[in-house]
């Protein structure tokens, strides 16, 4: 007589072999989704922004005055090594309705731009080379991604 069928051992062993595999490829599978989820919260922020921008010249013309943008995204002053200090006041509070400060850096203004970088790796700190930059340009209302200097 032969029994055919997975011993109670067998089916264990598979389970556990399974188990450890599942594990092993989680955080693979974490780190993808929390990148992507970062880009995600980028690109959105970078469309608010983006009609913010559009909806203030709108509301310029609507009103009966020249079209015009706002002169600055966001009511932070004083610099703190280079960089605008963010979470004073959050970023973007000119055109998006409760601003944004988390993942995002002002750095230098210049003459009429002003420039913003977005944390990719979510560390809290503006890095060269590895974070996304985006220039606001205030004549032309236009908010661009440029390289980061």
């Amino acid at each position: 007589m032969t029994n055919k069928g997975f011993t109670l051992i067998e089916l264990v062993l598979v389970i556990a072999i399974l188990g450890v595999l599942a594990v092993a490829a989680l955080p693979n599978l974490f780190s993808v989704s929390l990148a992507s989820a970062r880009t995600n919260a980028m690109n959105a922020t970078v469309g608010a922004v983006q009609t913010g921008i559009t909806m203030y010249g709108a509301n310029q013309i609507a009103a009966g005055s020249a079209l015009s943008y706002p002169a600055d995204l966001d009511g932070i002053t004083g610099t703190s090594g280079g960089v605008l200090a963010a979470g004073i006041t959050p970023l973007f509070t000119s055109v998006t309705h409760h601003g944004i400060s988390g993942h995002w850096f002002k750095l230098a203004d210049g003459s009429g731009t002003k420039r913003y970088a977005f944390d990719t790796d979510g560390n809290g700190t503006y890095a060269s080379g590895s974070d996304i930059c985006f220039q606001y340009t205030v004549a032309t209302g236009t908010y661009l991604q440029f390289t980061c200097p």
